[in-house]
């Protein structure tokens, strides 16, 4: 098998991850994301006020995201983890989420700021990094095959 890819090259390559979030009392919730993100490591996306991890996030900001590349004949396994702090964005943090997300997407959503805030059903998110971590070599324990993960630094090299 190849090499793993680099936490920057998995960040760049892929338009999904899968969001992690948790009540106030720890009841836990994942979601796959389409996602964007700026040279900072921030995760930017756009999710409706009444689904389940925005609902979790406005009770407990706090989350993870995972993004993963599944082993083939020409790479192995390779998986970026982030944690840190969510916020809803506003002002011109929502105005800049939006070029970036639209820049990276290309999607034919709206790019308009209005559009995501006062009455509408939408929100865009960004969740701030404080900690990442990469997949690293498994390590054999015995006859156990045990992940090992890594802390690396943010923002990632590009």
């Amino acid at each position: 098998m190849g090499s793993k890819l680099e936490a920057a090259e998995l960040l760049e390559g892929n338009h999904y991850c899968v969001l992690s979030t948790a009540s106030a009392a720890g009841e836990p919730w994942s979601t796959p994301l389409f996602y964007a993100f700026d040279s900072h490591c921030r995760l930017f996306w756009i999710s409706a006020t009444n689904c389940r991890h925005s609902q979790l996030l406005d009770e407990n900001p706090r989350a993870s995201v995972v993004i993963y590349e599944p082993p083939s004949a020409s790479c192995e396994a390779s998986a970026l983890y982030l944690s840190g702090t969510v916020k809803t964005c506003e002002g011109g943090m929502l105005d800049y989420g939006l070029e970036v997300y639209m820049a990276r997407t290309m999607l034919g959503i709206s790019g308009k700021a209005a559009d995501y805030q006062g009455e509408s059903p939408c929100r865009m998110y960004c969740l701030k990094p404080e900690e990442a971590f990469s997949l690293q070599e498994p390590e054999w324990k015995g006859n156990l095959l045990l992940d090992k993960r890594v802390a690396i630094a943010l923002p990632l090299p590009g």
